[in-house]
């Protein structure tokens, strides 16, 4: 199996919709290649949508309801995607929606059954990434560094700007990765605040000034004094940030300080770390103003690739975990993660 075809989806904090790639794998001279990447993003229907942006209140009995109607939905926007552009993928590789994410409580709960979306895509399907590293100990986060160190290892960072930005070093033997702060799913809650679900080429934050009391209370939390192996939950944001975002500032200030922040603690995380080259990734890269922080708070200029590579990156990523776990072999890094094995994880559903 050197050569395969594969579907990645995946579905982000920041709820832009659900990104689809396809790709094609090669394993050549102990190395993976991967060319023909295709993806699209598709939004989610107005009433899941609505459902997702509540889940962490729901019951027992309506999350179930929700894991399988998600996967219904996902298998059914998957096999059209392949009959548009006449794919025939192998396998799937899914991440879910991530609802719950508790390294500590020994549990990651993502939404989006596996099942479903393997009965109504018709095609393999792997997901449930995360659950094996977290009761090995480890926090289950981030996962895309397997993807940079056998795809992208021409780079010595990579960063993705998504939800939460996180990064990869390369550069250091055995790939280190961590959840670094909250990224869009700050910027576009503020962009909200102006009628926006996004700030279009960071327009907005290009017009703000420094909050420099906001600015060092978001500092103040202990996980930014922490080193790696660490993630952050989508419930960490909301209880830490996003429910203490000030009520009476500009949103062009809040987003302007945001991106400030955002790149400040890029680099305060490679601080120690020898660099030559910085991959950007994930819909923050659109961010001329988030982009321009990083840039100064690095003191290097960074790559941006293709746009079928900032877009689905990640949803790549999946694809080739799935990849990995047909051939048994390892797609969890006890290096980034902390666990007490590398891992080979996921749960294999046929249609």
């Amino acid at each position: 199996m050197n050569e395969i075809s594969a579907i990645g989806v995946m579905s982000g904090s920041s709820l832009d919709g659900l990104d689809i790639c396809y790709c094609d794998f090669k394993y050549i001279e102990s190395k993976w290649q991967f060319q023909n990447l295709r993806g699209e993003t598709i939004p989610f229907p107005e009433d899941i949508y609505s459902q997702l942006r509540n889940v962490v209140e729901f019951s027992g009995r309506e999350l179930s309801e929700l894991d399988v109607r998600l996967g219904i939905w996902i298998g059914q926007m998957i096999r059209a995607f392949c009959q548009r552009h006449q794919y025939h993928p192998y396998v799937i590789g899914s991440h879910g929606h991530t609802v719950f994410h508790d390294p500590k409580g020994g549990y990651s709960i993502q939404i989006g059954s596996g099942q479903a979306i393997a009965s109504y895509a018709k095609i393999p399907t792997i997901s449930d990434f995360r659950s094996k590293d977290v009761l090995l100990g480890g926090t289950g986060a981030p996962l895309v560094p397997i993807g940079d160190k056998h795809l992208f290892s021409d780079y010595d960072v990579c960063i993705n700007l998504g939800g939460i930005a996180n990064l990869t070093i390369n550069c250091e033997g055995s790939p280190r990765a961590f959840d670094v702060a909250p990224c869009n799913q700050i910027l576009n809650k503020i962009a909200n605040r102006m009628g926006l679900s996004f700030d279009q080429d960071g327009k907005m934050a290009s017009s703000g000034n420094l909050l420099k009391s906001w600015y060092a209370s978001l500092r103040t939390p202990i996980f930014y004094q922490k080193k790696g192996p660490k993630s952050i939950s989508n419930e960490w944001v909301e209880k830490e940030v996003l429910n203490k975002l000030p009520e009476q500032e500009s949103p062009q200030d809040l987003a302007f300080t945001f991106c400030k922040f955002v790149g400040d603690q890029i680099a305060e995380s490679l601080s120690e770390t020898v660099f030559n080259n910085v991959l950007l990734s994930g819909g923050g890269v659109y961010n001329k103003t988030l982009i321009r922080a990083i840039e100064r708070a690095l003191g290097v200029k960074v790559v941006v690739p293709k746009r079928e590579i900032i877009n689905f990156k990640e949803a790549l990523n999946f694809s080739f975990m799935a990849v990995l776990k047909l051939r048994e072999e390892v797609n969890v890094l006890k290096s980034v993660t902390g666990g007490l094995n590398n891992t080979s994880s996921g749960v294999y559903y046929s249609p």
